[in-house]
């Protein structure tokens, strides 16, 4: 089953449907998971000097919880039987799409839910001055409340935007171009994102930690689109076109030297 599997993905046909659904992940989970940042930010008016600091932070967590959920829309579509792409047109582009959106709310839905779930009681979005709530206090409405808010929808709008990057890749007639320049895109974005998010906000006051803290929120943001961007130059010098290894013209081509002559015909004898 898996020489199956490997050989229909790695094949021409079905290779095609997997190239590029990795960073589209990638730009989605940065997308959605900035937006809730976005929403919480504008929840914290009483701490001015951190109002910017949850986009940032939202943006990594949405880079790498985006690269998880494409990473797990690439198993999917390589543990179901890959006869499905063989089929015609639109189903196969419709079957295509859910395995895509199936994968990526997986792996942007477990994170959050494991830490919800599982984790200490902590009102990230309720209150922000709280501390771990009893128990008794967390559960029910304000833990399904916190869940819905900050790890299901963010999940299922990565997934939403995944599955349209992914099927934007399979009609392109060169889908391997997405693998670098949409990271590309996103590590240009992170970059100019801590003077954007910022630029609304007051000037850091307070003590030193808060200062501190908004400075190495933006610290992460630019090293995390640096590593973007560097890892997109990796994939575009490995894919760039190659020129062919060999003579520029048959003129420069150096000519073959005459074969040595027997011994007899050299010395007569």
């Amino acid at each position: 089953m898996g020489r199956v599997v490997f050989g229909a993905v790695a094949g021409r046909g079905g290779r095609r449907w997997v190239v590029g659904v990795v960073p589209w992940g990638v730009a989605a989970g940065a997308v959605a998971w900035c937006l809730v940042g976005s929403w919480r930010a504008a929840r914290l008016e009483n701490y001015p000097w951190n109002v910017w600091t949850p986009i940032g932070y939202g943006a990594v967590k949405g880079v790498f919880l985006g690269l998880l959920a494409g990473w797990c829309a690439v198993v999917v579509l390589r543990v179901v039987p890959v006869a499905w792409w063989r089929e015609r047109g639109g189903v196969a582009v419709v079957r295509f799409a859910g395995l895509v959106l199936s994968g990526g709310l997986l792996g942007g839905l477990v994170p959050g839910t494991v830490r919800d779930f599982m984790g200490e009681p902590q009102p990230r979005t309720l209150y922000y001055f709280d501390g771990p709530r009893p128990e008794s206090e967390w559960y029910w409405r304000p833990l399904l409340s916190e869940w819905l808010m900050c790890t299901v929808l963010p999940a299922l709008g990565c997934a939403v935007l995944l599955a349209v990057g992914a099927l934007v890749s399979v009609r392109s007639s060169r889908p391997e171009r997405f693998g670098w320049a949409v990271p590309a895109l996103v590590g240009v974005g992170l970059l100019f994102l801590p003077d954007w998010a910022a630029s609304g906000a007051p000037e850091p006051v307070g003590n030193g930690d808060h200062v501190n803290e908004s400075a190495s929120a933006g610290l992460v943001v630019l090293a995390t689109g640096l590593g973007l961007l560097v890892s997109a130059w990796v994939v575009w010098w490995r894919r760039r076109p190659r020129r062919p290894v060999g003579p520029a013209s048959p003129g420069l081509t150096p000519p073959r030297s005459s074969p040595i002559p027997p011994r007899s015909v050299r010395g007569g004898g």
